[in-house]
């Protein structure tokens, strides 16, 4: 694939440097939310396709490949939006800096409003962005994520919910004692294998791009992408899709054990203006499993239809 027809890096509102990303030379704006801990590379297959009509932004998440700097380790630590918990190195990273840093990018390149598409964690960081900025975002497209709890659709209650979301914020310390281990295993070949057998992606996803989304996961800081899973354990937008009129897109795996096919459709219920995509033999990573399905409904709600 061709690579970028921009690059250029925004200064976030505490001083982190956001590096982002534009595919395409013309055509209305579309910002494209990455999911946790990967970047842009992983959007190739919809990048090249909405490339042709559309100008696409996407940018790294801080403390993700070209957004790591000094402000975004300190203030993962500190209190407020841009860091929140109890000043330790156990602070969770709260979606609303994530939001924050698209809001930089957006400002760079002087969008004044744009379709927001997401994909897992970056649909989080669309409905945060609907929140703080709701006259920017003219649509939004979920791709495989909630407005919601992201716990809440992989477990049984919310009990357990409650406590798988302690449970990560209390092993960020453990991080270094099973972070050499973990950049081991993530990105091998077995690990995808096993993935597969598992049903957690679908044997029809594309090798490369999956192998490269595990080795981007395996190349990170490991305490700070628990800190950002942590956050995003704690975000709830059900307020902003219960009042927003923006039109939005849910698209999701028939097979997605993160954001079952019920959890969709009762979240498309509670939005004024919503309706549900989904990939029959999809999983969570329906966008390289069946990319000119998802393709082709992605660019037909961009084009407003």
């Amino acid at each position: 694939m061709r690579g970028p027809d921009l690059v250029g890096r925004a200064r976030s509102s505490d001083g982190t440097g956001i590096a982002f990303q534009v595919y395409g030379d013309a055509g209305p704006f579309v910002v494209f939310g990455n999911g946790i801990g990967v970047t842009h590379e992983s959007l190739v297959l919809q990048l090249e396709h909405l490339r042709q009509g559309f100008r696409v932004v996407c940018w790294d998440h801080r403390g993700i490949a070209g957004s790591i700097d000094a402000p975004t380790v300190r203030n993962a630590r500190n209190r407020g939006a841009m860091g929140s918990g109890d000043g330790t190195r156990g602070a969770a990273m709260p979606v609303a800096a994530h939001a924050i840093d698209c809001l930089a990018v957006m400002d760079a390149l002087a969008i004044e409003c744009a379709t927001y598409v997401g994909w897992s964690m970056g649909v989080q960081v669309g409905f945060e962005l609907l929140r703080l900025v709701p006259a920017r975002i003219s649509r939004l497209v979920a791709l495989s994520g909630v407005a919601g709890r992201i716990f809440q659709g992989a477990l049984p209650s919310a009990w357990v919910e409650r406590v798988f979301g302690w449970m990560v914020g209390r092993s960020i310390p453990l991080v270094p004692l099973v972070s050499p281990l973990a950049r081991h295993l993530i990105g091998t070949r077995a690990f995808f294998l096993a993935a597969q057998r598992i049903g957690f992606v679908g044997k029809a996803a594309s090798p490369e791009i999956f192998m490269r989304m595990l080795r981007c996961v395996a190349e990170l800081d490991h305490t700070h992408y628990l800190r950002t899973l942590a956050g995003l354990g704690e975000h709830d937008a059900m307020d902003v899709l219960r009042t927003t009129q923006v039109p939005i897109l849910f698209v999701g795996g028939r097979q997605d054990r993160l954001t079952p096919v019920a959890l969709l459709e009762s979240l498309a219920r509670q939005a004024a203006d919503a309706r549900v995509h989904i990939v029959n033999d999809g999983t969570h990573f329906a966008l390289i499993e069946a990319p000119e399905e998802v393709n082709s409904v992605l660019e037909a709600f961009l084009r407003g239809s």
